[in-house]
């Protein structure tokens, strides 16, 4: 018979680990209240995160190996989107914004 289940599970941190005890994954608040969501890859960096600001904006990003930003997908006031592509030396490469939804 399966185990009962909590139908809400409160904290201020979660924390999905491998079979390694490796962070994997972790959902969280930040210093300024605002929430984020991580993805980390196998040696624990943070390979992708997505947060909300403090103004409750959205924003996508994904990182190199060494912690660059090498993709960002934001939005802002109005919900005008901006996306930028950088490369290693976190130079932008490409980047598109002012479009609204």
């Amino acid at each position: 018979m399966a185990e009962p289940v909590p139908e809400v599970v409160k904290a201020k941190r979660f924390e999905l680990v491998d079979s390694e005890g490796k962070v994997r994954a972790a959902l969280a608040l930040h210093e300024d209240g605002s929430p984020g969501l991580c993805l980390c890859d196998e040696e624990g960096r943070v390979r992708a995160t997505l947060l909300l600001d403090r103004h409750g904006l959205p924003r996508l990003s994904v990182l190199s190996t060494a912690g660059h930003v090498n993709a960002a997908l934001a939005f802002g006031a109005e919900w005008k989107t901006e996306l930028v592509l950088t490369d290693t030396n976190e130079q932008v490469i490409w980047s598109a914004g002012g479009q609204s939804f």
